[in-house]
This record gives structure tokens, sequence and C-alpha cells, in this order.
């Protein structure tokens, strides 16, 4: 009985754990398509919680810096609680989206009228990532404590292109799985 005991208890911590440091988010949009289909389902560590470091290529889940409004920690931690979609019945001021990282602080980002993107004059790639092409080229600095967002469907993604930077406080987690459908689960490389 004790034995028993002890395990539901170490289950029901680690559940509590992974509850508190994980959240699952339903994607509805095509904006990081093709590594992200719509209504897929994914597995994202929280930053609130674990004090994330953040890389280029990294896909994270954030609040729009120009909607988002001021979110207490108590606000996050019961927020960690929910499994839920992006943008479905929320307040405009807090939803969140989900794009890779391109950008980081202190960072020059160039893209060209083909698509390309130069991080400090180097051309970054990532794999099945199709450009979009401009009329003109664009120069972004980031400042510190933020970072240069993009979807992967960069001609169907409103990212830092239209946004701005996006200030590390306002960056929810990393996403690390695509979990469901079952056909779709993979690990969220950064490459």
């Amino acid at each position: 009985f004790k034995q028993k005991t002890a395990y539901e208890i170490s289950l029901g911590l680690v559940g509590s754990e992974m509850c508190i440091r994980d959240r699952l988010y339903i994607i509805p949009s095509e904006s990081m398509s093709p590594t992200i289909r719509v209504q897929d389902r994914v597995l994202v560590v929280k930053d609130d919680i674990t004090n994330l470091s953040y890389e280029i290529g990294d896909i994270v889940v954030f609040y729009n810096p120009l909607t988002h409004s001021q979110i207490t920690y108590l606000d996050r931690l019961i927020d960690s609680f929910k499994i839920g979609p992006f943008n479905q019945n929320e307040e405009a001021s807090d939803r969140a989206y989900i794009k890779r990282i391109v950008g980081l602080p202190g960072d020059e980002i160039v893209i060209d009228t083909l698509g390309n993107v130069y991080r400090n004059n180097e051309l970054l790639t990532f794999k099945g990532i199709f450009n979009e092409t401009f009329a003109n080229q664009e120069k972004y600095n980031i400042p510190n404590n933020s970072y240069f967002l993009l979807g992967d469907n960069r001609s169907n993604s409103q990212d830092s292109r239209i946004f701005g930077h996006v200030p590390v406080e306002n960056l929810i987690g990393k996403a690390i799985y695509v979990v469901y459908p079952y056909e779709n689960i993979q690990k969220l490389d950064n490459d």
C-alpha cells in the first residue's frame, strides 16, 4: 500500500510540474507552414518557470508587442494551467503567436528584395522555408532585450516585419514538439 501511494504521489508531482512548466497550444493559422500545420498541437516549455535562453532558429510563443497588456506573474501562473488554442476566444491584448527567432538582442537584420534574411551580414537559411519577394530591401536594428521573429510561411505571416521587435517579457516560451496529430509528431529543431 505504501509503495503504491508513493508512486501515485510521484506521478502527481511530475504531472503538476509539467502543468506549470509546459503548455499545449493549438495552431490556428498557416503562418508557420510547412514546419507546423493548422490544428497541430505544440508543446511549449514556458519561460516564466524555467528561465530559458533563446537562440537563432528557436520557435517561440509570445504576446504581440502592439496589443499586449500588462499581465502579472499571478495571471501567467493561472494561465499556465490552461490547455488552449492561440487567438481563439482571447482578448486581443492577450493573444499568443508562434514564430521563429531570426534576430537576437543587438543584431542587425536585413531582408533583401528576394526575401533572403541576413543576420549581421550573414545569410540565414532554414529547411523547408520559402522566401517572399519584396519591392524594397528592409533593415531592422534589434534593441537590447528584444528579438526579431518571422513566420516560416513568409507570405502569410504577421511577424516582426509588421509589429517590430518583440521584448523578452512578451515571450511565453519555446515550442519543442508537435505532439498531435500523431502522424505529425516531431521535435522542433532550430535548423
